[in-house]
């Protein structure tokens, strides 16, 4: 079972740190250079120059370890006096609507993953190497790893219920979102908490690179007293703030023409043309509404087309069905593969491919892309589709999912062990 942990959380000391908002930080996978800068102007306190500073030599660790403990001597983060579960709330507009999603934070004790913690996306080993040299640096979970359990009788949104008329430990706005953070201190409702995940089965939803470095790092010190747990934030799949946007592909550089594309896979596909773009992304739209399998297509000429899936081609591996009818998975094995002549496990096929993410308007979309032969629009998984397939032992291709909104770095941390 996931067993979880209460934990003496560290956070930024707002009678120092007036504007909470300036140094707190996206996770550090999303972050590109400018992103980075930008950070980096915005405070000399803010986290990113802990979880990903502009050091670029080996060094840069030292630097990230060196850095947080003068932070802690200088009472620029204080650490609670208590244990506690923390309540995290995020509060957001999306799809024309006001959401507020709920979620808790812990620790959790590793283990290895395929019995009740999922992953459910592959990774990349080089960024293990990068996670697992800061955590050895910083002895701390800097950053969050994103879970999802199931729960329809919604204990921790009633739980949170109490308290939102509470005064809150962190409340700010950044990237339009309101997050606000209580402790949960009371012995009832942590054990509430704690049996209530008791026999659950959770994903990462984002933070592979996060547990399996957490993971590795209770392997090599044993002997390091917390080294076998590492802090989590929680949140219950059928909170309606829980939501999974799409993750597009371009394609580039590749020597074929829309017309012969079409031909390879007019068996699989049927194929339906648009001369508005609009169009196209209502079609899409409504197709994810109505669980039917489509494709958009735009061309490098701006033509426009809903390919549908008929279910009628034979799989050539031994994937489960629920991997069958993942619409990322038809994409890469009859589109990219059979149609663009693309291996997504070729690394090399794979410089052909670039993502983007979101729910961006048609011409934002067009205009923000230079030079490209296709996109092909996907709609996003259900989490119940997404659980079905971690639960077969199964995991999905890289860049399938894309959570929103993201849980930031900085709002809480923990030293490994409680120091």
């Amino acid at each position: 079972m996931p067993e979880i942990f209460p934990f003496k959380g560290w956070r930024y000391n707002n009678k120092i740190v007036h504007d909470l908002s300036k140094v707190i930080s996206p996770p550090y996978d999303v972050i590109d250079k400018s992103d980075q800068a930008k950070l980096y102007n915005q405070s000399p306190y803010n986290f990113i120059r802990i979880i990903l500073n502009n050091n670029s030599t080996p060094e840069k660790y030292t630097e990230s370890a060196r850095l947080l403990s003068k932070w802690k001597k200088k009472n620029i983060f204080l650490q609670d006096k208590k244990e506690a579960i923390y309540l995290l709330s995020q509060s957001f507009d999306y799809d024309n609507g006001k959401i507020n999603r709920i979620g808790f934070i812990a620790k959790l004790q590793i283990s290895e993953l395929g019995d009740k913690i999922l992953p459910h996306e592959k990774t990349i080993s080089k960024h293990i190497n990068d996670r697992f040299e800061l955590m050895k640096s910083t002895q701390a979970n800097t950053g969050q790893i994103f879970m999802s359990y199931r729960d329809k009788k919604n204990i921790v949104e009633s739980i949170a219920d109490n308290y939102k008329n509470n005064e809150p430990l962190v409340d700010l706005i950044v990237d339009g979102i309101k997050y606000k953070i209580w402790n949960i201190i009371d012995t009832n409702e942590v054990n509430l908490i704690k049996e209530m995940m008791i026999n659950k089965k959770v994903i990462i939803a984002d933070g592979h690179h996060r547990y399996k470095t957490a993971f590795q790092f209770a392997n090599d010190y044993p002997e390091k007293l917390g080294s076998d747990k590492v802090m989590v934030t929680f949140v219950n799949a059928y909170n309606k703030g829980m939501n999974v946007l799409p993750t597009h592909r371009i394609i580039r550089e590749k020597n074929i023409s829309a017309k012969q594309l079409l031909e390879k896979i007019g068996q699989i596909f049927k194929v339906q043309e648009f001369s508005v773009l609009d169009d196209l992304f209502l079609n899409m739209k409504q197709s994810e509404e109505s669980k039917i399998i489509n494709f958009g297509m735009i061309t490098k000429s701006k033509n426009y087309f809903v390919l549908s899936y008929n279910g009628e081609k034979q799989w050539d591996n031994n994937l489960s069905p629920a991997s069958q009818l993942l619409d990322v998975n038809i994409l890469h094995n009859f589109i990219l593969h059979q149609g663009c002549e693309i291996d997504t496990n070729n690394q090399n096929d794979l410089n052909h491919v670039s993502y983007i993410r979101g729910n961006e308007s048609p011409l934002d979309l067009i205009n923000r892309i230079e030079e490209f032969d296709f996109i092909f629009l996907v709609n996003p998984p259900n989490l119940d589709h997404v659980f079905d397939i971690a639960e077969s032992g199964e995991t999905m291709p890289q860049k399938s999912t894309y959570f929103f909104p993201k849980v930031y770095s900085g709002l809480i941390f923990a030293s490994i062990g409680d120091e």
